[in-house]
């Protein structure tokens, strides 16, 4: 675990392997730990906001799971934007 400011702690869940799924897709494992740290109930559906992010320096694929929030919808009946 490291400080990259005040307000942030990384922890490091390791290297995953991203595996071949079809064609055009690829599918990478996340722990269930990581999840559970991000106050998701891992027993239920849970969907995740992807994003690339490029720097100057570097590009990154930011994954945001957000579960309380999907859970939320499917009992109000909302549908996603």
């Amino acid at each position: 675990m490291s400080k990259h400011k005040q307000t942030e702690t990384s922890i490091d869940f390791g290297i995953k392997t991203v595996r071949k799924h079809g064609d055009y897709t690829r599918v990478i494992a996340l722990d269930r730990k990581a999840l559970e740290n991000c106050g998701c109930d891992t027993d239920k559906t849970i969907k995740a906001k992807v994003e690339l992010i490029k720097t100057r320096d570097d590009s990154f694929i930011k994954v945001s799971p957000f579960c309380e929030e999907t859970e939320a919808q499917e009992n109000t009946g909302e549908k996603e934007k």
